[in-house]
């Protein structure tokens, strides 16, 4: 039995001896974002480690590498901190394609002779507004509710599109948002605000991050300027650090808006009763951030024009939409919210 077990048990010890390496990159992501990878491997020192790519990918950080190279579209690892892990961070860029494959070729030579070769793809997708107006005149029967000549709106592409509906420049007749809704939304901030002060003098660490929550809450995310962009991302991740940090401080950040919401219940009911309206007509790959805001008619017939402005998950620029000139036709006066005057999807 003990010549048996011998042979075998040194078979299992040479199997887990055996070089192991393991190579990621996302299937898909969105254009505009970073995009993760990493090569692992145990077992085994690695001698060299090439990656090459091509755009829309650009090279962004490289991690655990004591020394590298890159030479256009190749980087060349020389030196690795740590054995066993690189890590790779890369940009991607807008590109006028919906969607297209880009792909990295990973090649590493180990100590034990062995070369690793392997070649991975990710689909880059981004989202597109399409819209199509129909007709020069929509109807609206303000007793029942009926709406004729709507114009149609669509994501052809892929990922969330946030987006603003407004007035154009110049346009006769502009949107307005609904005096109950405006009432909810300051009271809320302000006893959010409240709620976060005090968090701020419990806990030091949320200081910083509570001082930027006043600036970019003046500021339109569909109006950042590339840098803002930047610059809020930056600070979303901050926060997010900030409070994966500290346990006690993340179940303290969560019960701030509890305490905001409860304080303001007798409008919440109201609120979540149009959301519920506005999530059963709009596409789900699409988020208005104004859906609140109606059309005033005040006329028989009411000429308007609208823009759209447009970004998504990451805040990149998208070029403003302006519509041609609608003629809104009531028999009285009527407001309609926005989101009806639109097919979604």
């Amino acid at each position: 039995m003990l010549a048996i077990s011998k042979p075998v048990e040194q078979l299992k010890l040479k199997d887990l001896a055996k070089a192991r390496s393991f190579i990621y990159l996302p299937e898909e992501g969105l254009q505009g974002e970073n995009i993760p990878s990493h090569i692992l491997w145990e077992n085994v020192k690695a001698e060299n480690i090439q990656i090459a790519f091509r755009p829309p990918l650009k090279f962004k950080e490289i991690f655990n590498v004591e020394s590298y190279d890159i030479q256009d579209n190749n980087i060349i690892v020389k030196k690795v901190e740590l054995e066993g892990y690189v890590g790779l961070s890369f940009e991607s860029s807008k590109i006028t394609d919906l969607e297209k494959f880009a792909s990295v070729k990973y090649l590493m030579r180990l100590s034990n002779g062995e070369v690793v070769k392997e070649e991975k793809k990710i689909r880059l997708f981004r989202p597109q507004l399409h819209v199509n107006v129909k007709t020069k005149e929509i109807a609206i029967d303000p007793k029942t509710g009926f709406i004729k000549g709507r114009m149609g709106i669509k994501n052809i592409g892929r990922g969330t599109l946030i987006m603003n509906i407004s007035g154009a420049e110049g346009s006769p007749t502009q949107l307005e948002t609904p005096p109950e809704h405006l009432e909810f939304a300051e009271k809320f901030n302000s006893d959010l605000f409240e709620e976060m002060s005090k968090l701020s003098e419990e806990f030091p660490n949320f200081q910083s991050v509570y001082n930027e929550m006043f600036e970019w809450e003046k500021k339109n995310p569909l109006e950042l300027s590339e840098e803002e962009r930047d610059e809020f991302l930056e600070y979303v991740n901050r926060v997010a650090n900030v409070l994966a940090g500290d346990k006690d401080l993340l179940l303290r950040f969560i019960e701030a808006y509890a305490k905001a919401l409860a304080r303001n219940a007798e409008l919440i009911e109201a609120v979540g009763k149009f959301i519920r309206v506005y999530e059963s007509f709009v596409s789900k790959d699409i988020l208005l951030i104004n859906p609140f805001d109606e059309v005033v008619l005040t006329e028989e017939k009411n000429e308007m024009m609208l823009k759209i402005k447009q970004t998504d998950r990451v805040y990149d620029k998208y070029d403003d939409i302006t519509l041609p000139k609608i003629e809104l036709v009531s028999p009285k006066p009527a407001r309609v919210p926005i989101y009806k005057l639109f097919d979604w999807g």
